[in-house]
């Protein structure tokens, strides 16, 4: 068959359903593709997209990624999906951080089918989580991307399983989450007291903060398998993560380009966008002892792998303030907007009204003032 002759078939080790724990691309210069950054995980067409020009693709490890460099974001199938009308129609018109809290906790409540930053709903393997990324976007805390950690899952498993059979998979827990600045410092002093921890934060403007010793890849999804060297499908590194924040960021933007420029709903999130944190928080490097056996992988795995949830507790306590306060332009200047009434179309401050009124009495005073005046006089020819 020329399919055979293509070895575009799958064997025996490599099952068509899930060989590795992302999608593959089906384009025959990435048929060996097996190592990609967990930052496109729920928008893979995007990936592919910006590595298309790529001469090589990762394969059994990591490379540099500064060359080849990312594509550009104009790229077809980087931007944000739909017209406008259907962004909205789906996502609603946000006037504070509530409101678009509450869009994050119908996604991650299975209610919602996508997100600006994901394609698709909620996979399963987020069910172990579910709960706590529902209590921190209730918070504030606009969670992107997790993973929960799994100690030695069966390649079998129906919601972990990946790579050939007789293997077993393994996963450090993982966080992506959007941060509002009056919380970066002080999740960063709890994130270094837990010298397992590693974190990378940025804004917009690329002020990058991190604990990593160095821009080196780090494995955060791998798996072992009978009579193969161990296999590591997913990992963070420093130059793809500033990538993705481009991407992630020029991905908000278009959303907030769905609303007119003067909307309500387009000021809260440019104003998210231009000022939150982007933070990624994930277990550091583990050390693996393998003993072969008769081509059986047998192996002990140091680190706390059954603390499933042990990323959440950084956040206990923490919530933003007056989510519910709408946070949109009047036509003034950011600051000044407090106390707004709005009668009529027409918008001014609480002080502003004060004044106005005190005009309008001075002037009543002194036309009164002026006709008494006036009544007084006599006309003489």
């Amino acid at each position: 068959m020329i399919l055979e002759e293509l070895d575009l078939l799958p064997d025996l080790d490599s099952p068509l359903e899930k060989p590795l724990p992302w999608r593959p691309s089906l384009g025959l210069n990435r048929r060996d593709e097996n190592v990609r950054p967990i930052f496109w995980r729920n928008r893979n067409r995007s990936y592919i997209a910006r590595t298309q020009d790529w001469d090589e693709f990762p394969n059994g490890r990591w490379g540099d990624a500064r060359s080849p460099a990312f594509g550009e974001l104009d790229a077809y199938g980087v931007g944000l999906k739909g017209t406008n009308e259907q962004n909205i129609k789906l996502w609603g018109t946000p006037t504070s951080i509530k409101d678009i809290s509450d869009l994050f906790v119908r996604y991650m409540g299975g209610k919602l089918d996508s997100l600006p930053w994901s394609e698709a709903p909620i996979s399963k393997e987020a069910d172990s989580l579910q709960q706590d990324l529902i209590d921190l976007n209730k918070r504030g805390f606009l969670t992107i991307n997790s993973q929960p950690a799994i100690n030695g899952a069966k390649s079998s498993d129906p919601t972990f399983g990946w790579g050939p059979k007789n293997g077993y998979v393994y996963q450090k827990a993982y966080l992506e989450v959007l941060v509002s600045p009056e919380f970066i410092a002080e999740i960063i002093t709890r994130i270094d007291r837990d010298a397992d921890l590693t974190y990378y934060a940025v804004n917009k403007n690329g002020d990058l903060k991190t604990n990593s010793s160095g821009d080196g890849p780090n494995a955060v999804t791998w798996g072992v398998f009978p009579g193969k060297e161990i296999v590591q499908p997913t990992i963070v590194e420093t130059v793809s993560f500033l990538a993705w924040k481009d991407e992630f960021y020029r991905l908000g933007q278009d959303w907030a380009n769905c609303h007119a420029s003067v909307s309500p709903a387009r000021y809260v999130i440019e104003d998210i966008m231009e000022t939150w944190y982007l933070i990624n928080i994930g277990k550091s490097s583990v050390e693996i002892f393998l003993v072969q056996f008769f081509r059986l992988t047998e192996f002990v795995v140091h680190n706390d792998f059954h603390v499933t949830h042990g990323i959440f507790p950084l956040f206990d306590g923490l919530q933003v303030q007056e989510m519910e306060k709408p946070l949109h332009s009047t036509g003034l200047i950011n600051g000044d907007s407090k106390n707004v009434t709005t009668t009529n179309d027409e918008s001014t401050t609480n002080g502003e009204k004060s004044i106005l009124t005190a005009t309008v009495d001075a002037a009543k005073s002194a036309t009164s003032a002026i006709t008494n005046g006036l009544n007084g006089l006599t006309v003489v020819n």
